[in-house]
This record gives structure tokens, C-alpha cells and sequence, in this order.
């Protein structure tokens, strides 16, 4: 953006790409397309192709990012470009991927709300972030310090104690170039954001560049006057903004999210009435959640994983209790109903957006009642592995944000994986078909979740599958429910490759839950008022 008389004039793509050199540690912002700047990122990728792009970068970047297959960063993932690789999602960016498995790349996966939060702290010229987060985790430098490869030698996150607690201390990166996206601009280089679902990472991550003597490029789809523009609307001041570069394309490279261009639903302009949740299939993939939905407590706050977890949310609404339970996502949204599909990470009729930062603050700070989350590999003292799978890569996400720092978590998936096949028959759970794979395992890759953390912190930990719940012990995984129908030893015990502990009061679990109609909630809900 080039200064005329007190203002500033938009610049060319060309221009904006010239910006970034050789070396330089690169952030960019986004939450699949919220906030994504897509436009920049793929022309910069055609640069890259063409053999004049810059080389040897740090890339840095909160969430997963664009549509899980062709869009994102993975159109700038190429050996030579990137040198050095901080993620808490990689979001099936399969050219990094490689990159990290052939060993030709550094590359560190840390958790969701820490790496946003190093843009708060290097804006606020902190030397790093203090946290619980990720101890007793492979992010702790007592297991793998975040690193995800032999090539990765540098500790970016130590271990210290202060007045006799542990911390992790995760240090701040200086920050070249942020690339970042809004909605709106004027000529001073104030920043909207009307059209966007919530605010991400955009705000903390331009600070942080100005901090660090950086600049900051943003995308748009407007620029308008000064004088057309709502103070209060503003969410990045000009001050922050180095370069305005204005979508030539928006319907394909400036959208809201894989699935939809520009609704005033997602971006919170408008509310809907919400139809009812189609029901679920009585199988599986209904059990699990209707065994977790029924410790469900009114008022209570609530996040949701991807799949499984998600179904609770379908349930409570079968079940008339959705509007009991306040939702969450860790894009920075409360309240409302979270979407699904292709427009995850949006919500209809939040309540209202943080800035994920923000989200994370709250979260760490107990403000979740309750989770609910998958899991893929378990060993035998309930410690989980979501992360790293041989050469697949798919990083943790908000996983251990989310799952450290809440008190009630339900960790929901079914108990073998790859072909599962049931169905009810007179109240009872019977398998059509065993999964190919065991998730319950003797060893695991990675620690995504202690259980031992848990315990020590004294969290209500439970594991729900279609057939049982388990609950973690000092003395390793106990199974506590068994499902009407199910064999012990044939369909649980030696369908894991280690023997778990048994409750002495072993009970079946709720007849209701493998029930056709509704469980009643409502009026247990009701009762609690």
C-alpha cells in the first residue's frame, strides 16, 4: 500500500508479493476459509511455480486451513520455499506431509490456542507464552517437544517450574509478513470484517507482525471511502496495514467457507429458524451419542469435536433440549448451532464471536462445562492418540487446548474401526459386522491426551463406544457399562489388543438408549430447573 497524503492506495497482487522475501517467517490467518486469504495464497502458489517465488520461509499458521483437499496452504507447500513449518492443524496438506516424512523440512505441531496465542504475547514484546497446555503430552519437551520429524533439532518450548508448578514456556516467533483477510477497507487501511463468520486470528496476528517490524498484507472484497464506513465495524485499525490487495475473484477465492460464497446467516447479519435435526440412523453412530447426551446438564456450556461428537448436538435437538445447552466453537463463535459439513467452523444464530485468542482464554480458563470428542487410538491407561499415524500426519488441532482444560469430557467413537456395521434388535446391540481395524491398543504414536494429567487434575473422564464406557483408573482403563446384547470377552475384551480392568459393579447400560423414540430429556432437564 503506498502512502499518498495521508492516505492509502490499494496495490496490485504483484506489488503485495513482492513484499514477502527470501527467509522471511510468513503467518497467515484463517479457519478453513474463514478469514482464509485465499486469492493471495494461490497467486503466490503460481508464483512459486512458476520458479519466482520466494525461498527458504518460516510458515506459520493456527488452524487447518481452505478445503481439506486442493485449496490452502498447501498450494505453497513445496520443498525449497518452506525451511521451517509451525502448525496446530495441517489440514490434510498433503505436500507438507511429504515434506515432513522425507525429512526436508523442520516442522512442529503445537496446540490450537497456544499458537494464536503467541501472536497476543509477541505484540505485547514478550519473549514467550507461559501455559499448561500440552504437558504430559508429545508437545512436552520430556517426550517430543512438538517436533514431527529427525530433522527438527530446535526446542521451541521448555519445561520450568515456577513455585513448584510445572509450566510449558513456548517461545515467540518474530513475524516478517502476515498475510490476513476482511471484508472491507478504506483508504487508511481500516479493516471490516461484516462478511466473515467470526474474527479468527486476524487482529493478534497484524500486531504481531507490527511488532516484530513486520508487514502486514490484507485481502478484501471492498474498498470504499472513509466516510461510508462504521467506526464501530472496524476490527483492524490502518495502522496495522501494509498492503490492501482487493479480490478479483471473489465467488472462488474470497468465500465463506467450502460450501457457501456470502450468506448474512453465517456471518451472524440474520437469524433463521431452525428446521428440526433430521434423526439419525439407529446404529452406531446414534448409540454413542445418546449414551453421552444423557449426563447432558441444563445451561450448560458445550464444544463438539468433528463426527461422532458432533451427533450429541443432533440428539439434544430430537431430543427438545437444544436450546438447554449453549454451543461453542474454537473459531471464537458462542451460542447458536454449529455447522456442519462443508461450513465447519461457522454457526447460525451465535450469540456472538471472540477472537480465537479470546476463545482459547476462556477455555483455559474452565469456562466449558462439558466435551465431547473422538479419539483413534487408545492405549491401555486411557492415553489418546489423535495426532500422528505413521506417515499420516493430521496434527492436533484444539484437541488438547479443549481437552486439558475441561473438567467433564466424553470421549466418544466406536470401539473397532474400518467396516463397523450394527443394528438394534428387541433393545438389543447387535454386530452385523466386526471393524477391520482394533483402536484400543497396546502401544500408541503419539500422547494427544494424558490420562494421567486427567487424573491428577481430577478430571470426569469417560470413553463411551457403541457396546461400553470406560472410565480411566490409577491401575489402567476400567471398563463401567456394557451394552445389552454384547459378550464381554468375545465382542469387547478381545476386540482390544490388551485386557482392560472390569468394574465389580458392572451394569448395563440405559435400556433407553437402544430404544426406537425419544430418551426423555426434556423432562429430566425440566425436573432440574
Amino acid at each position: 500500500m503506498s502512502y499518498r497524503g495521508g492516505t492509502y492506495e490499494k496495490v496490485t497482487m504483484d506489488e503485495a508479493l513482492d513484499l514477502i522475501k527470501d527467509g522471511d517467517t510468513v503467518a497467515v490467518s484463517g479457519f478453513l476459509y474463514v478469514c482464509y486469504p485465499q486469492e493471495i495464497i494461490t497467486k503466490l502458489g503460481e508464483r512459486i511455480k512458476a520458479g519466482n517465488g520466494p525461498k527458504d520461509l518460516t510458515l506459520i499458521h493456527v488452524a487447518g486451513m481452505g478445503n481439506n483437499v486442493d485449496r490452502g496452504l498447501t498450494e505453497i507447500s513445496f520443498e525449497g520455499t518452506v525451511k521451517r513449518y509451525v502448525s496446530g492443524h495441517l489440514s490434510n496438506n498433503q505436500n507438507m506431509i511429504k515434506l515432513i516424512n522425507e525429512n526436508k523440512v523442520e516442522a512442529w505441531n503445537f496446540p490450537q490456542g497456544v499458537v494464536c496465542k503467541l501472536y497476543r504475547v509477541r505484540s505485547e514484546g514478550m519473549p514467550g507464552l507461559l501455559s499448561k497446555i500440552g504437558l504430559e503430552t508429545y508437545v512436552d519437551p520430556r517426550q517430543e517437544g512438538g517436533r514431527l520429524n529427525e530433522v527438527t533439532k530446535d526446542e521451541l518450548v521448555k519445561l520450568v517450574e515456577i513455585e513448584g508448578e510445572e509450566f510449558l514456556f513456548y517461545k515467540t516467533p518474530d513475524i516478517d509478513i502476515a498475510i490476513i483477510r476482511g471484508t472491507t477497507a478504506d483508504e487508511h487501511g481500516n479493516i471490516t470484517m461484516e462478511d466473515e463468520s467470526s474474527f479468527i486470528d486476524t487482529r493478534e496476528l497484524a500486531m504481531a507482525a507490527h511488532a516484530s517490524g513486520g508487514k502486514v498484507i490484507v485481502q478484501v472484497k471492498n474498498f470504499v471511502s472513509s466516510k461510508s464506513l462504521d467506526r464501530s465495524k472496524v476490527i483492524i485499525p490502518g495502522v496495522f496495514v501494509d498492503a490492501v490487495v482487493v479480490s478479483e475473484n471473489p465467488y472462488e477465492l474470497h468465500r465463506q467457507s467450502p460450501g457457501t460464497f456470502c450468506s448474512p446467516i453465517i456471518s451472524g447479519q440474520n437469524q433463521m429458524d431452525m428446521a428440526a435435526a433430521k434423526p439419525v440412523e439407529m446404529n452406531q453412530r446414534k448409540i454413542i451419542p445418546r449414551r453421552a447426551a444423557l449426563d447432558l446438564k441444563p445451561n450448560s456450556v458445550v464444544n463438539m469435536g468433528i463426527g461422532i461428537p458432533e451427533v450429541v448436538g443432533n440428539v439434544a435437538g430430537e431430543e427438545g433440549v437444544g436450546d438447554e445447552l449453549v454451543m461453542t466453537i474454537e473459531s471464537g463463535l458462542i451460542g447458536g448451532v454449529p455447522l456442519g459439513g462443508a461450513d465447519f467452523g461457522s454457526a447460525a444464530n451465535a450469540w456472538g464471536a471472540l477472537t480465537m485468542p479470546a476463545q482459547f482464554d476462556y477455555y483455559d480458563g474452565n469456562g466449558l462445562d462439558v466435551t465431547y470428542l473422538g479419539f483413534a487410538e487408545v492405549d491401555p491407561k486411557g492415553n489418546i492418540n489423535v495426532s500422528k499415524f505413521g506417515e499420516r500426519i493430521a496434527g492436533a488441532g484444539g484437541f488438547i487446548d479443549i481437552s486439558q482444560a475441561t473438567k467433564n469430557i466424553y470421549f466418544c467413537g466406536t470401539l473397532t474401526a474400518g467396516g463397523l456395521k450394527t443394528h438394534i434388535e428387541d433393545g438389543k446391540l447387535v454386530i452385523d459386522q466386526e471393524g477391520r481395524s482394533k483402536k484400543f491398543l497396546k502401544e500408541i504414536e503419539q500422547i494427544s491426551y494424558s490420562a494421567e494429567f486427567g487424573l491428577k487434575h481430577d478430571q470426569n473422564c469417560v470413553f463411551i463406544t457403541e457396546r461400553c464406557v470406560m472410565i480411566p483408573t490409577e491401575k489402567g482403563l476400567m471398563i463401567t457399562e456394557i451394552a445389552p446384547g454384547i459378550d464381554l470377552q468375545s465382542q469387547i475384551i478381545n476386540q482390544m489388543e490388551f485386557e482392560p480392568l472390569v468394574s465389580e459393579n458392572l451394569k448395563e447400560m440405559d435400556s433407553r438408549i437402544f430404544a426406537e423414540g425419544l430418551m426423555g430429556l426434556r423432562e429430566e432437564m425440566k425436573s432440574c430447573d
